[in-house]
């Protein structure tokens, strides 16, 4: 059976939205990383009117988003306003392997957000991989919170209005593996000059996280439930009003 793999970080974006042309390096960024990870550079895609024309250009070169995908970018209008804009690619298929992602900013009071997900692509089976992957995201955009998790997972989670622990829950605050210890590792993140924990990363399994299995799922809701009654796992409405 396939499994959807999704990964949603939310951050915060700033007073101002970035150029597109900024907000498109973001994306290359994402795609560098997966590049580390074995998914080829030259094989993503921008969005298009018609899956033909959207696999006529290339999204990204090896110094950053193309000229094509830049040009297709402005070229919509949606992506000319001043407080919201959304963007992304996929790599071309809607089979086995499928990746897509976007990244919407907003300067409004809701956070951005990105959204990743894929379909039993190789790459991504693996923990390691996926973990460098988050840890790029966490990098780049020193998100509030990070899920990751199979698609399906959210509707087995203990608390409907809290981010799930799913394979993986970034938190943006320290949290030792003493206070979780249903948990098969807690990574520290470390601020930008190493000196001060900004967040952790929280892994439930030690191996693919699979939906379908009893005893993963009871070990991420069990996870939930200490966070909650730690009081480290706040509710979606309190992650927007206080980070």
């Amino acid at each position: 059976m396939s499994q959807i793999l999704e990964i949603d970080a939310n951050f915060r974006t700033g007073a101002q939205l970035p150029s597109i042309d900024e907000h498109y390096i973001d994306i290359w960024k994402i795609a560098k990383a997966l590049e580390t990870l074995g998914h080829p550079l030259d094989q993503w895609f921008p969005p298009a009117d018609t899956e033909a024309n959207s696999l006529l250009n290339k999204a990204f070169t090896e110094v950053g988003p193309s000229a094509a995908a830049l040009a297709m970018a402005k070229a919509d209008s949606d992506n000319l306003a001043t407080d919201l804009r959304t963007l992304g690619v996929w790599n071309g298929s809607e089979e086995e392997g499928a990746i897509a992602y976007t990244a919407t900013y907003n300067i409004g009071p809701f956070p951005s957000t990105l959204n990743f997900s894929s379909k039993d692509a190789v790459v991504l089976r693996d923990r390691s991989n996926v973990i460098k992957l988050v840890l790029a995201v966490i990098n780049m955009w020193k998100p509030m919170v990070v899920q990751v998790a199979p698609g399906g997972y959210l509707e087995k989670s203990v608390f409907p209005d809290r981010p799930g622990a799913g394979w993986m829950l970034y938190l943006p605050f320290a949290i030792n593996a003493q206070q979780i210890p249903e948990a098969a590792d807690v990574i520290k993140i470390m601020d930008d000059k190493g000196k001060t924990q900004r967040g952790s990363l929280i892994v439930t399994v030690a191996e693919t996280f699979d939906v379908q299995n009893p005893e993963h799922i009871k070990k991420a809701n069990a996870i939930e439930t200490r966070l909650v009654d730690q009081d480290l796992l706040p509710t979606n409405s309190e992650f927007v009003a206080k980070f």
